[in-house]
């Protein structure tokens, strides 16, 4: 609950902020003529539906087990998620780079330069904001590291915050290089356009293989089975382990499925209360493993 709680006040910083953002840069991007200023506008309207989209998928990945979703509906997330990935960034990319070959073809002259640099400045100093807010609730749930724990997290929401938030910061600094540069030579502001739309589709893509991961059933990292590897060997009933099979559902929830040979003096009273030991045990120090199923086979 705990790391919902911080995913979830991500999100909605990261919501207020990238909608007041995308505002500005628009009206700025009309006034100025600047194509890489509304290039930039149209990444923070897909932030800003992104997160609208976030929420959405956490309202509906909550919802309980039933009879057609025997696990819950915790996929609901990767779905949401996927569609942010593919529609809204991919598609603000292939927009942002269609202005950019529109004003090579067609250029304008760049108006009102103090406008862009004041709305630069506020935004690139909001984004920084939201992505250090986001960037604590990660730190919250993993103290070290950052490349490798955000490959392994599965809390959708964080991660794409992260992302988002992270490829702004990223977007707004090649657009304020790009419009110094164009004081110099107009031309500058299609490169930043460009670049601005490359890092969209980018982003999309990277967004889009990880969320293909979780929906296709990926599974606990190896750290974690070797560590539930370890409770259930701590039992003298289990002869051998033949195999520990998970993947997630959403939420940060997984099923598990543990195959163990018994030892044959075993009565069955002894391996039904070593079961519920081991179960527990994996619950006390993963309380996301929502459904534990233990297969038992007398050894051979």
């Amino acid at each position: 609950m705990k790391n919902e709680s911080n995913s979830l006040r991500a999100v909605l910083f990261a919501l207020g902020a990238n909608l007041s953002i995308a505002a500005i840069k628009y009206i700025v991007s009309v006034i100025s003529g600047s194509s890489a200023m509304l290039a930039e506008s149209i990444h923070s309207f897909a932030d800003t539906t992104n997160q609208v989209f976030l929420l959405i998928g956490r309202k509906r990945s909550v919802k309980g087990a039933t009879e057609i979703h025997s696990f819950g509906y915790g996929k609901e997330e990767y779905f949401w998620g996927f569609l942010v990935a593919v529609l809204l960034f991919f598609l603000g990319g292939c927009f942002s780079i269609y202005e950019a070959v529109h004003k090579f073809m067609h250029p304008e002259p760049i108006d009102n330069y103090m406008y862009i640099f004041i709305v630069l400045g506020a935004a690139i100093l909001i984004e920084y904001k939201s992505f250090s807010v986001a960037f604590k609730e990660f730190r919250k749930a993993s103290p070290t590291g950052f490349i490798k724990p955000l490959k392994d997290s599965t809390d959708t929401n964080l991660f794409v915050i992260l992302v988002e938030d992270f490829s702004a910061l990223t977007g707004l600094t090649i657009v304020f290089i790009s419009t110094l540069l164009s004081l110099i030579n107009p031309f500058f502001d299609v490169v930043g356009t460009f670049l601005v739309g490359s890092l969209l589709i980018i982003m999309s893509y990277l967004l889009a293989n990880e969320l293909r991961k979780l929906m296709v059933g990926e599974s606990i990292p190896r750290e974690v089975r070797n560590d539930i590897r370890a409770i259930v060997n701590k039992y003298t009933v289990v002869k051998h382990i033949n195999s520990i099979r998970s993947m997630f559902i959403g939420n940060n929830d997984f099923i598990l499925l543990i195959s163990v040979d018994v030892e044959d003096f075993c009565s069955g009273h002894t391996i039904e209360t070593a079961t519920e030991l081991i179960k527990s045990g994996i619950v006390a120090k993963y309380p996301h493993a929502k459904y534990i199923y233990i297969d038992v086979k007398a050894g051979n």
